[in-house]
């Protein structure tokens, strides 16, 4: 039992040792990978950097978008009353917004 509990042991230091943390991401080690190999995941880093940045332009856009028409909306209501629309807006704020943050964060 012993033998075994080693075993898995020095398997999950090995493996554990074989990754690297990076950015809050734990990326694989790139000392056993081929060039090609390197190549293709500096690639893919670059495209998942690349559709990160114009998510984050998407979504800061409809935030403005969104912003602008709840703006618009409260100027022109009744000082005393807040319809249901302007609420829901305010809550598509909110949830877009957090979404941007997470994202950004990352």
């Amino acid at each position: 039992m012993k033998i075994l509990n080693f075993a898995v042991i020095g398997v999950v230091l090995v493996a554990v040792g074989s990754v690297r943390v990076s950015g809050g991401q734990i990326v694989p080690s790139t000392l056993n990978m081929s060039q090609p190999d390197i190549m293709r995941r500096a690639e893919q880093q670059r495209m998942r950097i690349a559709e990160r940045q114009k998510k984050l332009i998407e979504d800061t856009g409809k935030l403005l978008v969104l912003t602008t028409a709840l703006k618009e909306e409260v100027d022109e209501a009744n000082k005393d009353i807040l319809s249901l629309e302007m609420v829901k807006k305010a809550e598509q704020i909110e949830k877009l917004a957090r979404s941007v943050k997470e994202r950004i964060k990352e």
